[in-house]
């Protein structure tokens, strides 16, 4: 030990005990006095005076004062409390409005604007596809479930969904609080019963037209994956120029503090022009110089001199040329073609081509040309007179944004070009995926099948119906309806929940009649329903969002068993 620490613990030691003995020999000189509870008591004479009787008074006056304010405050606490209970559910509604919007949870990028239903990106499992997955609305999910599950599924997600878990216990970034937050934020948003009810006739148009248009789906779904295998095997075309565009345009930026800066935006005139010229670069390596852009004027017949008729014909001949290296080409071919073969339209030139087939020719080649332009190039035009060129922002801010499209538009062609092999493996698998969806076409639903098989052949009941179960029970229990027609495996066959055609309702239920009750209410946790089941919560209820008519059909067909309409 240190001979400096020890020095001072030994004085230390000796102050205190010199202290202790300085008050003991101080005490023992004083003389101490009789305690309290040991001294005689005081007489009643000097008890009995007028400070006695204040003294009684005061306690009289307080002891009144505590009977009437314990009974005033009982009454009013009840309401002070009820009215904290209101105070601290709007704070949370408050909060959860924030959590979710834009750099939280961001809930409205899926499920649409206040919760109106939406779409999320996802990969489709079965096919490696990239697809646009229908996110359900959340403005009456609380006609649907109640609040448990609700939570339930903020907590934990809906695995093999875009929706992804939020509370921590799920392995999500919120804690307890947070969620409820944001499910008393949801509640606060639910549309009126009424309007719920209303909401099904444009659902069930909405399913019916996705059926309709189930080929178109399919077809458009083929082109994108072929124009996804032709972008990875083209991207060494470009990977190798577009990133020394970026670092010409980053050192650009680095130095846009040197050299004169006429409109004082923080970047030096040379720097804006070399970014303007940049982005054009980069934007022009991916555009198709061969698609002239005409534009077709409906009042003249002729364009640069030569008939309309034929300069479409050439812009035809040149998209069909181009098709092989870029797939993509063919939407607008066949957008064109819908133009150019629709009846009854108004052709004011006489040239041929009707006035909105001019329209649709005109935009689409303009489209066409810049058809494989990656979406985050933006080419800029700043002017060095001008702090803002344009859109109300500034021009540094346009400058870096532009910048950081190119880096990843860059990145992108990097990570396809280093990775070819490992990405053009999935992706035809994917669409040889795609290609046998079009010859087992297993969303398809014979109408006239279904009416004879549940509704004695009334087609108009057994459109109802299939719209009906499209729109609220597919999502659930036909696998990859979410995903869109091409991707649906058979109506009913099963998904997240279990399957329910070829007569699987009856083998739960006995009577259609507890099929119907089944559907009102839901699974509700922890109770049996049916012959075997037992609910966990997490089958909607019914009841509130469908009308008693449209319930009837639900069952009507769900009993018949023959969903597609086809007997398998």
């Amino acid at each position: 030990m240190d001979s400096t620490l020890v020095i001072t613990l030994v004085l230390v030691g000796a102050v205190i005990w010199l202290s202790f003995l300085g008050v003991a020999a101080l005490r023992s000189r004083r003389r101490e006095g009789i305690p309290p509870n040991q001294a005689p008591g005081i007489t009643d004479d000097a008890l009995e005076t007028r400070r006695l009787e204040r003294i009684q008074q005061g306690a009289v006056l307080l002891s009144a004062f505590l009977a009437v304010g314990l009974a005033v405050y009982y009454l009013s606490e009840t309401d002070r409390q009820l009215g904290f209970v209101d105070q601290f559910h709007e704070e949370s509604v408050e909060r959860g409005a924030k959590l979710v919007g834009a750099g939280e949870a961001d809930c409205w990028s899926c499920h649409g604007p206040n919760g109106v239903g939406g779409v999320a990106g996802y990969v489709e499992k079965r096919t490696g596809v990239s697809v646009s997955w229908a996110a359900p609305a959340l403005n009456d999910i609380f006609f649907r479930y109640d609040r448990d599950i609700i939570s339930y599924w903020v907590t934990y997600g809906r695995g093999n969904s875009p929706m992804p878990p939020w509370g921590t216990v799920g392995g999500g970034p919120m804690n307890e609080q947070q969620v409820q937050d944001i499910v008393n934020y949801l509640e606060s948003i639910q549309i009126p019963q009424q309007e719920a009810l209303r909401k099904t006739d444009g659902i069930v148009v909405g399913q019916l037209s996705t059926l309709d248009n189930a080929d178109q789906a399919l077809e458009r779904a083929i082109i994108e994956q072929r124009q996804l295998i032709a972008d990875i095997e083209g991207a060494p075309r470009h990977a190798e120029t577009l990133a020394d565009l970026v670092a010409l345009a980053r050192r650009a930026l680095e130095l846009s503090d040197q050299g004169i800066d006429r409109d004082g935006d923080n970047l030096s005139d040379i720097s804006e022009t070399t970014i303007s010229e940049l982005t054009a670069t980069a934007a022009s390596l991916f555009d198709f110089f061969e698609i002239e852009a005409w534009t077709f004027d409906p009042q003249n017949p002729a364009t640069d001199g030569r008939p309309d008729a034929d300069v479409a014909d050439h812009a035809i001949s040149t998209l069909q040329s181009l098709t092989p290296r870029a797939p993509i080409l063919e939407l607008r071919m066949e957008s064109i073609g819908a133009a150019l073969t629709a009846e009854d339209e108004v052709d004011s030139d006489g040239d041929g081509l009707s006035d909105r087939a001019e329209r649709v020719i005109t935009a689409e080649l303009a489209a066409a040309r810049t058809a494989l332009r990656p979406n985050t190039l933006t080419v800029v035009n700043l002017d060095p007179e001008r702090a803002s060129s344009g859109g109300g922002i500034s021009d540094d801010q346009a400058a870096a944004t532009a910048i950081s499209g190119m880096e990843a538009a860059s990145i992108n062609l990097t990570v396809r070009t280093e990775n070819a092999e490992r990405l053009l493996g999935p992706a035809r698998a994917g669409l040889e995926e795609l290609l046998d969806a079009r010859v087992e076409r297993l969303w398809e639903i014979s109408l006239e099948g279904v009416a004879d098989a549940a509704f004695a052949g009334d087609i108009a009941l057994a459109e109802r119906a299939v719209g009906v179960f499209t729109g609220y029970c597919a999502r659930c229990h036909t696998s990859g309806w979410s995903a869109g027609t091409p991707y649906a495996a058979q109506p009913g066959s099963g998904g997240f929940g279990p399957a329910v055609w070829k007569g699987r309702p009856r083998v739960q239920f006995i009577f259609k009649e507890d099929l119907r009750d089944f559907l009102l209410v839901g699974a509700e946790a922890d109770k049996p329903y049916g012959v075997s089941g037992f609910g966990n919560g997490q089958m909607p209820a019914f009841g509130a969002v469908l009308s008693s008519d449209d319930l009837d059909l639900l069952v009507d067909y769900l009993w018949a068993g023959d969903l597609n309409g086809k007997g398998n």
